[in-house]
């Protein structure tokens, strides 16, 4: 199920992190912190994500994923919510190369999941301002 208007108040706290993270992110590419940038961006569009997925009582990624699929399905039909899906769970397999492996992101990799995280931000936030389809 998903979280429409009316929600968003009890979920501010998870939108403001989300646009503080996005632009921490932009701030870290600027000064070489591609790695932080990386992690920032991951985690701004799942905060956003978070904030309208009503009832979600994983934390999972994959289902987060879903989540933002169905979200999503009605606005953007169903291949262009997949790949939203998909880049999600893109820009998640990148948070973790970031965080936990000894892999190094480039420059390259933090501009693709900067630029990607704005995108995907912006598609969440523009869903959840939309009515639900049948007028809901």
């Amino acid at each position: 199920m998903v979280r429409r208007r009316g929600a968003v108040d009890g979920r501010r706290p998870l939108l403001d992190k989300s646009a503080s993270l996005l632009r921490e992110a932009e701030v870290d590419l600027k000064v070489g912190c591609f790695n932080k940038a990386v992690s920032a961006a991951y985690f701004s569009v799942r905060m956003a994500a978070e904030a309208f997925l009503l009832g979600m009582r994983t934390k999972k990624d994959d289902k987060i994923a879903r989540g933002l699929k169905r979200l999503l399905t009605p606005i953007l039909g169903g291949e262009g919510a997949e790949e939203v899906r998909l880049s999600f769970l893109q820009l998640f397999d990148m948070r973790k190369a970031a965080d936990h492996r000894p892999t190094k992101m480039t420059r390259e990799d933090a501009e693709f999941a900067v630029g990607r995280a704005r995108e995907l931000r912006a598609a969440i936030l523009e869903a959840a301002r939309r009515p639900a389809p049948g007028g809901g």
